[in-house]
């Protein structure tokens, strides 16, 4: 299930990015509901409050953190080795520094230690100099989003802030080693809404709209009602999903896990259906109380429950199977889990295709069978495969869908 995790974690990525850009714009326009927990942050603050022991702390963390952006920076199979002597290197000035109390100095030391290292190895500067740039600026976009005072920037509101960056550093570095360049890493965000994008799924509304004239009156009728009756229900399970995420004081967390799963669900092929209304309901509100359960809070990190709404996409899908149109040879298993979508299996219908598809008859001897024309059994068997092939499409005027 999981052989293709770096198709998990791309997407966790771009939908991370993609989130923390709207967020931003929402905290510059007034709407301030992201920010850092403070309660935690000062509660940490007052259990670590020695210096040298805060120091020590972030010391760790940011050669950890120099480290994966040397690792993302360098490329070839040295880049281990080199990454490892540039933040040792880094590690020792950096502490000799403190000895000498000019602990303030260590970013600014950090980033001259890098590029002279470059410079002297003959690497590529201009691929760190980007990385560096596209990474301080969006720690500055965090920073704004989620510190309600930039400029009160303490030991605790560092760690936490240090979170979401941290992982997001690791799962970078991680795609970089599973051959995913991620040069064009500023590009990450808006590719969720490219230009190509928007006109497949325009294309493939039309082809879909196209197909749906061909369709008679009843078939129109029931394909348009059923699909009313959808839209009804899934936002009828949204209320309910964000009703109990309310009551469980995780109302943001879970919007962020929704949208998540909503703007990744399309990376990793065609949503999961169940076979009934009922059971997405159940399924849908089950998932996400556990999802709303397990998730950090926005106060501590965004990038969680993004991760925790990318990952529901992506197991999910890996229960998909395509609805094919019935044809001769299929087994009674797949023709029952097909064709019972769309008929009543005491129909005549259901009959008919049964002894077409199942006992493999001709339509003459059907026709003698069941009291129609040669034309009338080909004209029935013809339908029910269309309204099969419909069950592939219909979802795509759906506002939102769950886990069904």
């Amino acid at each position: 299930m999981f052989k293709d995790y770096n198709k998990y974690l791309k997407a966790s990525l771009k939908v991370y990015i993609f989130v923390l850009l709207i967020v931003f714009i929402l905290k510059l326009v007034g709407l301030d509901y992201f920010g850092l927990d403070y309660n935690l942050a000062n509660k940490i603050e007052s259990k670590i409050n020695v210096f040298p022991i805060n120091y020590t702390i972030q010391f760790i963390l940011l050669s950890f953190q120099l480290y994966l952006l040397t690792s993302i920076a360098i490329k070839g199979k040295a880049k281990i080795r080199e990454s490892i002597i540039v933040t040792v290197i880094n590690m020792i000035i950096s502490f000799t520094l403190f000895l000498l109390g000019f602990y303030k100095l260590y970013s600014l030391t950090s980033i001259i230690i890098v590029f002279v290292y470059f410079i002297i190895k003959k690497i590529k500067v201009k691929r760190i100099i980007k990385i560096i740039l596209i990474n301080s600026l969006l720690q500055i976009i965090s920073n704004i989003t989620r510190n309600n005072n930039v400029f009160e920037y303490y030991f605790a509101i560092s760690i936490i802030l240090n979170i979401d960056y941290m992982v997001m550093l690791l799962i970078w570095n991680n795609l970089i080693k599973g051959g995913v360049d991620l040069c064009q890493y500023q590009h990450l965000g808006s590719s969720l809404l490219k230009k190509k994008h928007l006109l497949d799924l325009l294309e493939k509304l039309q082809r879909n709209y196209s197909n749906f004239k061909k369709y008679n009156k009843v078939d129109k009728a029931t394909i348009v009602i059923y699909t009313i009756l959808s839209l009804i229900w899934n936002i009828f399970t949204i209320i309910v999903v964000l009703f109990v995420a309310k009551l469980n004081d995780t109302f943001i967390e879970c919007l962020f896990i929704i949208s998540s799963f909503w703007l990744s669900k399309k990376v990793f092929g065609k949503p999961f259906h169940l076979k009934s209304m009922m059971w997405c309901f159940i399924v849908s509100n089950a998932s996400y109380y556990v999802l709303n359960k397990v998730t950090t809070s926005i106060g501590i990190s965004i990038l969680v429950p993004i991760m925790l709404g990318v990952g529901l996409s992506y197991v999910t899908s890996k229960f998909v199977k395509d609805i094919k149109p019935l044809f001769k040879g299929m087994s009674e298993e797949d023709f029952n889990n097909t064709i019972l979508r769309v008929v009543e299996k005491d129909s005549d219908k259901y009959k008919i295709c049964y002894d077409f598809f199942i006992n493999k008859e001709n339509a003459v001897s059907l026709g003698y069978k069941y009291h129609y024309t040669e034309h009338g059994i080909r004209k029935i068997i013809y339908r029910i495969n269309e309204k099969i092939k419909a069950l592939n499409w219909v979802s795509f005027f759906y506002l939102y869908q769950f886990v069904h």
